[in-house]
């Protein structure tokens, strides 16, 4: 059975993708407010950043924290990610606007002194999120956002980031799916209420869902007969770049989206179609392979790699392991795999925040979040692998989601085979894995949409049941989201109370 990817769009179909975008909106909003600065991701580093691209200073090198940066983190900084309030010698001290200026100016003094010395180690990352970060920021200084509100104005950016992919979200379903409205409307509402709380912070990794979503967009559209042009090219070249320029940890997620388009290249040789795509093909690779090298280029320059990850590793403490002692890693066992696994799946679900040094979550759920994964895509390669009714283009566009998923989970399991942590705390030599789920948060669209079409496998596409199902999930991880993560509205430190 063949098919054209596409669909038409119902009126109430739209309105109910509308109402899942403001779901997502209202939740990220709330929860961004909710939680104090500066979280236990490396909230400080990441909006440190942002003020340098604010000031136009692009990082040259590992660079200390910014004398602009330090009044945000002496006045403003909770401890609560890490410690409780009992844990203070003396007595909780509470938040310094709270007390009288005379009285706190000696520790926030001695707070800046400190954080003046520290060396940023996120100055490698790609520029992409802090250059729109630190225009969102000017945009907010121009209308007047000042001192504590700078900091939730920032956040509040990711409010744009979610509902732009929710939106994606349905708009790649609805090409892979024309024909199964439970699988349009089911992808786009499991990933509007995917619990994911690098959404409530300031950190770079809320951007590569959408960059690569873009690009998981384009290439439906190169699968698609007829849909190749200049244009395509262009837009495809584009959001390759941009992905890179977002995460290191997206190029498993570019190397799968270029191998997809030299498989169609082979395919469209052997049809001898070949030489009438060259002109997209160019316009592609001209336009990831410039922004992508001139990056490379500068890193090279100023932090002496190609990628700035050998000077962040010398910062951590990090040394690179033999290739012979790769083999004891623990990785290699069962216990081993499943904490890699295990803890992947369940933090790339419900993130990685803290509160008094506990993580955020509960183990029921994450048992869930783990199993489900595992089960529903083990089904969905079950039903590409025996079901031969699956509409072609359906079939290509599943596979590539199941690369890009293997892809990254492959990628960063290789990353933990190969440093010795050292004294490093996460990843450490105790737990020696990569496996904070944020950073395959670029495969969020792919993932979902096995995860759905999983289910809808196992329910045998009963598109009530599917549509339950999703809506029940949805509900859950909702409501155990808000009660997780209800101890931050006590803080003192958040946006309701400042």
């Amino acid at each position: 059975m063949k098919g054209r990817l596409s669909g038409p769009v119902s009126s109430y179909e739209f309105w109910w993708v509308i109402g899942f975008c403001m779901f997502a909106a209202v939740r990220v909003l709330f929860f961004s407010a909710a939680f104090p600065f500066f979280n236990n991701v490396d909230e400080r580093r990441h909006f440190d950043l942002v003020i340098k691209y604010a000031e136009g200073q692009v990082p040259r090198g590992v660079e200390l924290i910014s004398p602009a940066t330090l009044p945000y983190l002496s006045h403003y900084a909770s401890p609560e990610f890490l410690s409780a309030p009992e844990e203070f010698e003396g007595g909780y001290f509470g938040p310094m606007w709270k007390h009288p200026a005379e009285e706190v100016a000696p520790t926030m003094t001695k707070v800046e002194e400190i954080w003046s010395r520290t060396p940023n180690q996120e100055s490698s990352q790609p520029p992409l999120y802090y250059t729109l970060a630190a225009g969102w920021f000017h945009v907010g200084q121009w209308i007047g956002v000042k001192d504590d509100s700078t900091l939730y104005w920032v956040r509040f950016l990711n409010v744009a980031f979610i509902t732009a992919l929710v939106w994606l979200a349905y708009v790649a379903a609805r090409m892979i799916f024309p024909q199964q409205v439970a699988l349009r409307l089911g992808v786009p509402l499991l990933i509007a209420a995917v619990p994911q709380d690098a959404f409530y912070g300031i950190d770079n990794d809320v951007l590569s869902p959408i960059c690569f979503g873009l690009v998981f967009i384009w290439l439906i559209k190169w699968f698609s007969k007829n849909e190749q042009s200049v244009r395509l090219g262009i837009a495809t070249g584009l959001s390759i770049a941009a992905a890179y320029l977002t995460k290191l940890s997206n190029l498993p997620l570019i190397i799968v989206a270029i191998g997809a388009i030299l498989w169609w290249c082979i395919l469209e040789a052997r049809a001898g179609r070949l030489r009438g795509v060259i002109p997209p093909l160019g316009a592609l690779a001209v336009c990831a392979a410039i922004p992508i090298v001139a990056w490379l280029f500068w890193m090279k320059t100023h932090f002496g790699d190609f990628t700035g990850a050998a000077s962040k590793a010398e910062l951590l403490g990090w040394t690179t392991k033999q290739f012979s002692d790769w083999w004891s890693h623990p990785i290699f066992t069962a216990p081993g795999m499943w904490t890699f696994l295990s803890e992947l799946i369940a933090s790339f679900w419900r993130g990685e925040f803290m509160w008094h040094a506990q993580t955020i979550g509960y183990k029921g759920l994450d048992l869930f979040y783990v199993l489900s994964s595992l089960g529903l895509i083990l089904i969905a390669v079950i039903s590409l692998l025996r079901d031969r009714a699956i509409i072609s283009e359906t079939r290509r566009m599943l596979w590539i989601a199941m690369a890009c998923v293997v892809a990254v989970i492959v990628f960063l399991g290789l990353l933990s085979l190969q440093f010795d942590f050292g004294a490093c705390i996460n990843p450490s030599r105790e737990q020696p894995y990569f496996f904070q789920g944020r950073l395959m948060l670029g495969a969020l669209i792919p993932f979902a949409t096995l995860y759905v079409y999983g289910l809808s496998r196992l329910l045998r596409h009963e598109s009530g049941l599917v549509l339950a199902a999703i809506g029940a999930i949805a509900v859950t991880i909702t409501v155990s989201d808000v009660l997780a993560n209800r101890v931050a509205l006590t803080s003192a430190y958040n946006w309701f109370h400042m």
